[in-house]
């Protein structure tokens, strides 16, 4: 029968297979009882063709994380695990911990085991990314992208021991350099592959085979920070006549009219080959797989066995199941010399006039929402841990909360607005869970009602503070060092006063100021707002005592008479404090010039808020992802109704009820138009200027979309030279060159292509400079920044548009709320209203890195304000003193995180503030002495000891692995070996240097004398639950 078969091949290749086609049945050996030879090994005579089986699992994006997995997601595991089963040559990997974990506890005992046994084997590979989703790279902070990162890779080394070592971003619309030198190299990762890079980039380096090459991106961190990088070619779907879901699958019975096997040979085969003319070395990998593929893993496997089968009898490419561990140490020993790329990859064109910066921006209100979450989860477990609480697992919630929002398709805001609602649903639930345990918390040392937190007070609203005459404020202060900070609480009464109960606290400069309505119909707010400033000690409460005595009766239905009969005289106004000088023209609600006092230095600038139309009259269109304006021009807000009609529409209105100790107010406000308010304020504490902007409802009545920004202008009295700065997820600067790319001859098409190609992502922080001059900017949240001329940068705040774009999603970015008029009863739905702040600051260039880096610090971790009513004239008892006592960090050194992990240890990472060469002194290494920083209330536990782990605490670093990552890092051979940077040092006892730009964990547990914790092994309560 043998040689009838062969004949029949034969002849059926005549019939089917392609002209040119140069598969030969002759050689093939048919497979013996069903079962086909797919024993991988390395040829070194032809192109090793690896395959790597996946699938990309959205945990959100079309519909929410909890759908996917019932939907998609279960059964793509279950039937990928039995197709495993049957062949102990195939190979699968899979990423997203949200899903895996959900599944892994629904299995049985017998599934478990044997799931193990396919980890164990490499056979099931979970040692890529490993977070908990596959987190954007442009709008997320580096302290949530370890976050989420390190608590999948915590659950993974709990079940399965194992460390994750491959980068694999292969969605994320852009990417960062911190992903590559803090989220790879200082995670431990070996490799770093992803798919989305501007589309002329790509093209260029498919030419120059250079799509792997070295990605050494921090200036500070060098050749230790350096990640061998991958970009896929195609893609990261399966190719072509590869994607099983939906592609003929092989037909290799010779007895059938449609036999295609050497359809199937020939076209991977051509496939291969082109893909290693756009790269080097003897290996490639192609990867298999798609969004949520392999629900039917048995039809993917099938075909997959016939494809290895065949193409290897075939001879002209070896190919074989794999891993991408496999593949990187592969290329490694390759010994070949790679390229190097030191800046970024945003922003990110996928082809002409669609760049994809307009997620930079995109659900303005998610975003801060999402920052917001994330401190609270830091100030919780500084919480939990200077008290000693042993409430970590109560903040899972939280953590995994915070942490799925994270994903490329969440805190970007490019999701339907049904999956952007589950997103804030579950981080507004996390914190209700957790605002219980901080009580329990506050319980356990003293506090016995209940206190409440006030997420809305930013627009006035908080029920403790508007309901109750006399209430007491519990602020903690989530900063490692003394910290002066101004606090603001929402109060009903104009006749407001505050009072310290905790012991040593000053406060200065009370007052109450009148609160601007955020919109025209929300009359729940308050109508003034106490303010103080004080100095807080570091990671502990103060207590404070506030009280309200009636003025005159507050008629919510007055608040915009008594407000506009306060209006301010036309012309300039001044504002003052002990650091800086602000000029306003109160005819155009603009700043005029801003001088910084203690430098002597006068900066003009003008501050408008202007909108692009969104193009959406062809394609491709603005949308959530893109953003394409019509041409670059831009319209003010204050027209009428946002129309073609120009006149300015600017109110000003004088909201301070009194004048500070320099003769001046320290807060006014304009109205721009009908749907755009400006505050300016200058604390008493602050070198900078407070701009608080509200937008929206953002006008449609012309059926166009607006994208909204907030231009700042110096009229080219800084020559910044075609440059700006933009931060890389809150770390290091990358700098911007306008119409300019590092690594390719940029082509701009049209005034369109102009405006987005020159926008960048900024997580919290901006600047222009010259030789002499630096302006900074500072963000509460994530925003794209351009900066179209020199001396001048763009804040885009808010989009509002009318139609999709194209990338998937299937639904425009028009964001609405419902509200309710409380004197009408009517309820109304209108566009979005969003309050935000925007920081800015003039400095000399020598002094301008300590000023935004101080106020980025600041701003991040801003404290955290607590509510309790209080109906008597009895101050609630002294809360007992914390258990751990932190000293007063150095101004270079941030307390990024910190964790209670068991009764007496607790872990941290610490982050140098500052970049090499961005300030004389504080660009320095940090001395650390962890024993001067921390110590123990109980003076029983008089014994410090410290040990190193890596970013995700689930791995030791003793001093001989830091000599082990030099030689790593050396055995990649790079066309630029040149790096000043210093490498890590050791840990020696309980004291450590910081080098620039730096983040490390280590874990501290203090003892009494000759007790031993057994410091050495790690064990996170967060990570049990």
């Amino acid at each position: 029968m043998i040689p009838f078969v062969y004949c029949a091949l034969l002849l059926t290749v005549g019939a089917f297979g392609s002209k040119d086609s140069t598969c030969d049945p002759s050689k093939w050996k048919l497979p013996i009882d069903d079962h086909y030879d797919t024993k991988p090994f390395i040829s070194n005579k032809k192109l090793n063709v690896h395959l790597i089986p996946h699938t990309h699992d959205d945990p959100g994006w079309l519909i929410n994380v909890d759908e996917y997995y019932m939907q998609r997601v279960q059964y793509i595991l279950d039937t990928v695990v039995e197709e495993l089963h049957h062949n102990p040559d195939r190979k699968f990997m899979y990423v997203e911990q949200a899903f895996f974990q959900r599944w892994w506890h629904q299995q049985s005992r017998e599934t478990k085991k044997n799931v193990k046994t396919l980890v164990k084997e490499g056979r099931l590979d979970l040692t890529v990314n490993g977070g908990w989703c596959m987190h954007d790279e442009a709008t997320t902070h580096y302290t949530a992208m370890v976050d989420q990162t390190a608590y999948g890779h915590q659950l993974l080394h709990k079940e399965f021991n194992i460390t994750p070592r491959i980068g694999w971003q292969i969605d994320p619309f852009g990417h960062s350099s911190t992903q590559a030198s803090l989220l790879s190299a200082s995670l431990g990762l070996e490799a770093l592959y992803f798919a989305r890079v501007d589309h002329q980039d790509y093209d260029n380096r498919k030419m120059k085979k250079n799509l792997e090459f070295m990605w050494r991106p921090s200036l500070s961190r060098g050749k230790a920070a350096q990640v061998f990088t991958g970009i896929m070619i195609d893609h990261y779907g399966a190719p072509g006549h590869l994607h099983y879901d939906r592609d003929t699958a092989i037909q290799d019975d010779p007895t059938l009219h449609d036999f295609n096997v050497c359809e199937h040979v020939d076209w991977i085969v051509e496939n291969a080959q082109s893909r290693s003319s756009a790269t080097r070395g003897n290996h490639i990998f192609i990867p298999i797989g798609d969004d949520f593929t392999y629900i039917n893993a048995h039809r993917w496997y099938k075909n997959l066995d016939k494809l290895i089968h065949y193409v290897n009898q075939d001879d002209r490419v070896n190919m074989l199941y794999s891993n991408l561990t496999y593949y990187t140490e592969l290329k490694r020993a390759e010994g070949l010399t790679w390229t190097v790329k030191t800046d970024d990859f945003f922003p990110y064109a996928s082809a002409e006039h669609d760049f994809w910066v307009g997620y930079f921006t995109s659900r303005p209100a998610l975003k801060r929402f999402v920052r917001v979450s994330n401190t609270l989860l830091q100030q919780f477990r500084q919480i939990d841990a200077v008290y000693q609480s042993h409430h970590a697992a109560n903040l899972v919630p939280l953590l995994r909360a915070a942490a799925l929002v994270e994903h490329h398709d969440g805190v970007s805001g490019t999701e339907k607005q049904a999956v952007a609602d589950d997103y804030a649903l579950r981080l507004n639930d996390a914190i209700l869970i957790t605002e219980k345990s901080i009580n329990e918390v506050l319980l356990a040392v003293g506090e016995y009602k209940h206190l409440s937190l006030c997420l809305l007070s930013n627009v006035s609203i908080c029920d403790v503070s508007t309901e109750s005459q006399r209430f007491e404020v519990y602020i903690h202060n989530a900063l490692p060092r003394n910290s002066n900070q101004t606090i603001s609480i929402p109060v009903t009464q104009q006749n407001a006063k505050v009072k310290a109960i905790s012991d040593d606290i000053v406060i200065h400069n009370q007052k109450v100021v009148i609160s601007l309505p955020s919109h025209p119909s929300r009359h729940e707010e308050a109508p003034y707002k106490l303010e103080f400033t004080a100095e807080l000690k570091p990671l502990v409460f103060h207590r404070f005592m506030v009280e309200q005595f009636p003025h005159e009766p507050f008629m919510a239905e007055n608040i915009d008479t008594r407000l506009y009969s306060q209006r301010a005289s036309p012309g300039l106004i001044f504002m003052e404090n002990a650091f800086t000088r602000v000029e306003i023209d109160t005819s155009t609600g603009s700043l005029v010039s801003v001088y910084n006092k203690a430098e002597r230095i006068s900066v003009p600038i003008t501050l408008s808020v202007l909108y692009y139309r969104a193009f959406q009259s062809g394609s491709p269109k603005s949308g959530a992802y893109a953003f394409r304006p019509t041409s670059n021009m831009t319209y003010p807000a204050a027209g009428v109704n946002g129309s073609d009609l120009f006149r300015e529409l600017v109110e000003c209105v004088n909201v301070d009820t009194e004048l500070n100790s320099y003769g001046t107010r320290t807060k006014l406000a304009f109205r721009l138009g009908q749907w755009v308010t400006i505050v300016y304020k200058l604390s008493d504490v602050d070198e900078f200027v407070e701009v608080e902007w509200t937008v929206g409802p953002i006008p449609i009545i012309d059926h166009q979309g607006k994208e909204v920004i907030l231009r700042i202008d110096t009229k080219k009295a800084i020559q910044s030279n075609g440059k700006w700065y933009t931060d890389s997820n809150g770390l290091e600067f990358v700098e911007r060159v306008r119409n300019y790319r590092a690594t390719w001859n940029l082509t701009i098409h049209d005034d369109q292509e102009f405006v987005a190609a020159n926008y960048a992502p900024v997580t919290t922080g901006a600047y222009i400079k010259d030789k002499s001059i630096q302006l900074n900017v500072v963000t509460d949240r994530a925003h794209g920044v351009g900066s179209l001329e020199d001396g001048q940068m763009e804040v885009m705040l808010h989009r509002r548009l009318l139609v999709d774009d194209g990338k998937g999603v299937n639904e425009h970015l028009n964001e609405t709320e419902t509200y309710t008029d409380p004197l009408t009863k009517k309820t109304y739905t209108d566009g979005l209203v969003v309050r935000g702040t925007t920081f800015l600051g003039v400095s000399s260039v020598k002094d301008g890195m300590r000023s935004l880096r101080t106020k980025m610090e600041n701003q991040y971790y801003h404290p955290l304000v607590l509510f309790k009513k209080s109906n008597s004239d009895e101050e609630s008892p002294r809360m007992k003193l914390p258990w751990l006592l932190v000293s007063e960090f150095p101004p270079n050194l941030g307390l990024t995180t910190i964790e209670e992990l068991t009764k007496r240890c607790i872990r941290i990472r610490l982050s140098h503030l500052y970049a090499v060469e961005e300030h004389s002194e504080l660009s320095k290494p940090i001395h650390v002495d962890f024993a001067r920083l921390f110590k123990s209330s109980n003076a029983k536990e008089n014994v410090l000891n410290v040990v190193e782990f890596n970013l995700a605490g689930t791995q030791e670093i003793r001093p001989q692995d830091r000599l082990n990552e030099m030689t790593r890092i050396a055995s990649w051979r790079t066309e630029n070996d040149f790096d000043r940077a210093a490498y890590s040092t050791p840990l020696y006892g309980s004291q450590v240097e910081m080098q620039a730009m730096e983040v490390r964990a280590f874990k501290l547990c203090f003892e009494s004398s000759g007790v031993n914790t057994n410091v050495g092994q790690i064990h996170d309560r967060v990570s049990l639950k």
